[in-house]
C-alpha cells in the first residue's frame, strides 16, 4: 500500500532531522556557493566602475565563473540524492572527496535525462496540455533511477513510467502537496528571516534585496535534503508496493 500524503510529509521530517549531520558538508558547499555567488557578481559590477579592462572581458569571466559554480552545485545536489538512496538502503556513505569522484559519471545521464523529460513534457503540452501533464508524471522519477539504481537514460524513462501505471493521480498527489506545503512553510520562515535582518541592519533598497535573495538561497541550501527525502522515501514505497494486476474476468 503507498504511503499516504501525511505519512510522507511526516516520515520525510523526521528522517531529516536524523540525518541532516550527514549531508552537513554537501549543504555547507551549497550555501558557500550561494555566498561566492553573490560576491563574484558584486566583484564584477566593481570591476565595470572602478578599472579599465573590457566589460566583455568582465562579463565572460563572471559568466565562466557563475557556470562553473552552477556545475558545482548541480553535481553536489546529485551525491545528496545519491546519499539519500545510500541511507534509506542501509549503506554505508563515502567521504566527501570520494563522494564526488563516486558521482560524477551521473552529471550526463541527469542532463540528458532532464532534456528528454522537458521535451516530452513541452511537446506533450504543445499537443493539448494535458499529455504533457502526465509525461511530466510518468518520468518524474527518471533522474533518481539513474542515480538511485544506475541505470540507462533510456531504462530510466521507462522504468518510472511502470512505477506510475495504474495509480497516477496517487502518486501526483504524493509529489506535489508535500512539496507545496513545504515551500509554504520555507517561505514563511525566509520571509521572517528577511523581516528580521531588515530591522537590525536596516539596509539600503538595494541591499535588502541582495539579502533576501542570499537568505532564499541558504534556505534552499539548507533544506535541499528535506525535500529530496520525500522523493526518496517515495519512490522506495512505490517500488516496494508495485502495482497489481487486475485478475481477468471470468467467464
Amino acid at each position: 500500500m503507498l504511503i499516504s500524503t501525511s505519512e510522507l510529509i511526516e516520515q520525510s521530517l523526521d528522517t531529516y532531522v536524523q540525518t541532516w549531520r550527514k549531508f552537513a558538508p554537501y549543504i555547507g558547499v551549497l550555501a558557500a556557493i550561494v555566498i561566492v555567488r553573490y560576491g563574484i557578481g558584486l566583484g564584477a559590477l566593481f570591476l565595470n566602475a572602478d578599472t579599465q579592462l573590457s566589460s566583455a572581458l568582465i562579463d565572460t569571466l563572471t559568466a565562466l565563473l557563475l557556470l562553473c559554480l552552477g556545475i558545482v552545485g548541480f553535481w553536489t545536489s546529485l551525491i545528496i540524492t545519491k546519499n539519500s538512496s545510500l541511507l534509506k538502503t542501509n549503506q554505508p556513505l563515502a567521504n566527501l572527496k570520494q563522494s564526488y569522484r563516486n558521482t560524477v559519471h551521473y552529471i550526463w545521464p541527469v542532463i540528458l535525462v532532464s532534456l528528454l523529460y522537458a521535451l516530452a513534457c513541452l511537446v506533450g503540452s504543445f499537443l493539448l496540455f494535458v499529455p504533457g501533464i502526465i509525461f511530466a508524471v510518468w518520468y518524474y522519477f527518471a533522474n533518481y533511477i539513474v542515480v538511485f539504481e544506475d541505470q540507462k537514460v533510456l531504462e530510466s524513462l521507462k522504468n518510472s513510467k511502470k512505477l506510475i501505471l495504474g495509480r497516477w493521480w496517487k502518486m501526483a498527489f504524493r509529489f506535489v502537496i508535500p512539496k507545496a506545503l513545504l515551500t509554504i512553510a520555507l517561505a514563511i520562515v525566509a520571509i521572517f528571516f528577511t523581516a528580521l535582518l531588515n530591522q537590525v541592519f536596516k539596509p539600503s533598497e538595494v541591499k535588502y534585496e541582495m539579502l533576501t535573495q542570499i537568505v532564499n538561497g541558504l534556505l534552499a541550501a539548507i533544506t535541499l535534503p528535506l525535500f529530496l527525502w520525500t522523493d526518496t522515501l517515495l519512490y522506495y514505497n512505490a517500488k516496494e508496493n508495485p502495482v497489481q494486476p487486475t485478475a481477468p474476468l471470468q467467464k
